[in-house]
């Protein structure tokens, strides 16, 4: 029983955040990647304190910072001052560059979230084609941060042309959205879409399902 317990305190979170052009959109006025910034510390949080580790690799086109994966108390006052000074790139991430980089740093299997957009362009032509490299020994899920105002304008009945309009306009990016998720599921990733205030919660959430499932 105490070995089972130390293992399941020793495993490893592999937080990749993308920094690139898809993170440069605002949501409720804050880009996307600030978003993804309050998710990912409060999972670093929440993982640490029971005694996981857990590591950041943070990229565009280039990798910008890597924190080294510790359970220490201190390790989330490392990735906010990692993080305090990180501003989105306009350019297109380097997927492929920024896995192989990490998985040479980062070898034992782990869960790795993957903080990204859902642009179905560009999950088809750079996204798909390196998240092999991920999920052939490790468990991904794939975070991104939903518009609650595109699914606001989806969902409300139209007064005039202008807002028929933006309705149509959002429905199709609603369906792009699920059409990226439904290849990356297919891929074997996990696909947590919310907006702002629930995608923390359901990262945690996601985390606690994989620790008591015991798939690490």
């Amino acid at each position: 029983m105490v070995r089972t317990y130390r293992a399941e305190r020793n495993q490893a979170v592999l937080v990749l955040l993308d920094n690139g052009r898809v993170m440069a959109g605002q949501v409720a006025e804050v880009p996307r990647v600030e978003h993804a910034m309050d998710a990912l510390m409060c999972l670093t949080t929440v993982a640490t304190r029971l005694g996981d580790r857990c590591g950041l690799v943070a990229f565009d086109r280039t990798v910008r910072t890597v924190i080294p994966a510790r359970a220490a108390r201190d390790q989330t006052g490392r990735v906010a001052d990692a993080l305090s000074d990180l501003e989105p790139v306009l350019a297109e991430s380097d997927y492929r560059g920024a896995f192989a980089h990490a998985l040479a740093r980062f070898r034992r299997r782990s869960l790795i979230v993957l903080f990204t957009d859902l642009v179905e362009q560009a999950v088809g032509e750079s996204l798909l084609p390196a998240l092999p490299l991920l999920v052939r020994h490790h468990l991904v899920v794939v975070a991104a941060v939903r518009d609650p105002d595109v699914v606001r304008w989806a969902t409300a009945a139209p007064d005039g042309p202008a807002e028929a309009y933006r309705a149509t306009a959002a429905t199709m990016a609603l369906a792009e959205r699920e059409r990226a998720a439904g290849r990356l599921r297919a891929l074997g990733a996990v696909v947590v879409d919310e907006p702002p205030g629930r995608l923390a919660p359901r990262l945690a959430d996601t985390y606690l399902d994989v620790k008591a499932g015991g798939r690490l």
